[in-house]
């Protein structure tokens, strides 16, 4: 499991809250059977910020109902239903009655490695009744019913065609969405960090981590939205730096900040890397460069 901060659901009749969760190793994987009363649990920023791992988890319904909450899209869950989320990323799940799951946990890799589509469909149903979804279903929970009583070989083997079948799921879905959803919502994370960096400009000591910390971002998910637009992070700060003190030496005259007083504002601790990252992009020294325009 990772960390979730859960809370009672307001609109619930029900006083008290019970659950029970029993998880096992089947066949490398971790599958866990739970049951509990209304409730909603919320993987937050700050939890995110500091897990380690990066694990998908497919949550399938097998009595009750359930709604689930990743990028800006909602997944509606009834029986036999069952939708994947990324822990890298936040989420909310939300019951608003008693009900039972099985939940999978699943290393990014192990799925990523089968799929293209796996990372487009989170938060996205996949219908017991419809789609490809129903082929899954039925398999996992049987790996959830007798999967213990396997020996390990077999298992093993039946968790190997278990994920092979959610990855032909995901890619069938995947193509279609990640059209339509996912690369919206990329756009909009990386406009985010993107605003982020250069409101931090000035400061010498920003690092990558502590802006995927503070955007609720995965260092490996920062540097997939920048990837997107064709460059990295690094880079991007890199060269806004650089066009920021560009814009200041344009607009200063002889009375302006000196050299080593731009270099400063835009996170430049040594004037001399300044000036020579300088005059790499704009075949001038920052000096010449304010000379020439004066």
């Amino acid at each position: 499991f990772v960390a979730m901060r859960t809370a009672a659901v307001p609109e619930s009749e029900q006083r008290g809250f019970a659950a029970s969760a029993v998880a096992r190793v089947t066949g490398g994987l971790s599958v866990s059977a739970m049951r509990a009363g209304p409730h909603e649990a919320a993987r937050t920023p700050g939890l995110v910020r500091h897990a380690a791992a990066e694990d998908f988890f497919l949550t399938l319904i097998t009595e009750g109902s359930g709604s689930l909450l990743q990028d800006d899209r909602i997944a509606e869950l009834g029986p036999g239903d069952f939708s994947l989320v990324d822990s890298a990323r936040p989420y909310v799940f939300r019951f608003q009655g008693p009900f039972r799951s099985v939940v999978l946990q699943i290393p990014r890799g192990t799925l990523t490695s089968r799929c293209t589509g796996a990372e487009h469909v989170m938060a996205v149903p996949f219908r017991a009744a419809r789609n490809v979804g129903g082929f899954v279903s039925p398999v996992l929970c049987a790996l959830a019913e007798r999967g213990p009583d396997l020996d390990e070989a077999t298992a093993r083997s039946f968790t190997r065609n278990l994920l092979d079948l959610l990855a032909t799921a995901c890619d069938a879905l995947g193509g279609p969405i990640a059209a339509e959803g996912s690369s919206a919502v990329h756009r909009r994370d990386l406009r985010r960090a993107k605003t982020y960096l250069a409101d931090r400009l000035h400061d010498p000591t920003l690092t990558l981590l502590a802006a995927g910390h503070d955007l609720g971002f995965s260092l490996r998910y920062l540097h997939q939205l920048f990837r997107e637009a064709d460059t990295t992070p690094r880079t991007w700060l890199y060269e806004q730096r650089l066009d920021r003190a560009h814009a200041l030496l344009r607009t200063a005259g002889h009375d302006g900040p000196t050299v080593g007083s731009v270099a400063l504002s835009v996170g430049f601790k040594d004037p001399s890397h300044f000036s020579r990252a300088f005059k790499a992009r704009y075949g001038a020294s920052p000096a010449d460069y304010r000379k020439g325009r004066a």
